[in-house]
Order: structure tokens, then sequence, then C-alpha cells
């Protein structure tokens, strides 16, 4: 469970700086690339929470994860276009929280079905 609080605050941090102290290397100006960096965050994310809980609680752990996705993408979103110079909430961005979500679950369910 630490290793994922850890992730989230990486992630509150990596989504709430201003785009100028983020280090620019080429490749993220590719167009989707932002897609895909929010899809691998957000799929760490509930990796993380969920083999910190799938032990206790079995399979009821997969709705409140997508839920914890859902909250905090949808939360920093608002804050990226409320507050955050440089920066603006996309719905994209919170889908692809939520598809990274999804396909890390999956990936978890099959993984721990073997």
């Amino acid at each position: 469970m630490i290793l994922a609080v850890l992730w989230t605050a990486f992630i509150v941090y990596g989504l709430t700086s201003v785009p100028s102290e983020i280090p620019r290397f080429e490749w993220l100006a590719w167009p989707g690339v932002d897609k895909l960096i929010h899809l691998v965050l957000f799929g760490v994310e509930a990796g993380l929470i969920a083999l910190a809980f799938a032990k206790d609680k079995g399979q009821r752990v997969w709705l409140p994860v997508l839920m914890w996705c859902f909250v905090l993408g949808g939360g920093l979103e608002v804050v990226q276009h409320n507050w955050i110079e440089g920066r603006s909430g996309d719905v994209i961005d919170l889908i692809a929280d939520m598809l990274g979500g999804v396909v890390a679950l999956l990936a978890i369910r099959i993984f721990l079905k073997k």
C-alpha cells in the first residue's frame, strides 16, 4: 500500500506541475503521447491498489479501484483546468485514466487466475 500512496503522490505532483517545470523530451511532443502517459500512470495506480487489497477482498476491490481512478483523474483534470497555468482539463485524459485502470485490473485478474 505504501507504493500506491507514493505513486498517487507522484501522479498528483506530475499532473499539477506547471508545464515549464517538467523536463522536456522530444518524444513528449508526439501526438497522443500524453494520453499514453495517462493510461500508464493510472494503470500502475490501479494495479498497485488492487494488489494491495486483492488478497483481503478478492474481486470486490475492482469497482472501488476504478471509482478511485475516476475521482483522482477527474479531480486532477478540474484542478488543471481551473488552477494550473499552462494546463487545461481534458475529458479524453480522464478516459485514458480510466482505460489504464481497466487494462491493469484485467491484466491482474488474468495473472492471479494462473
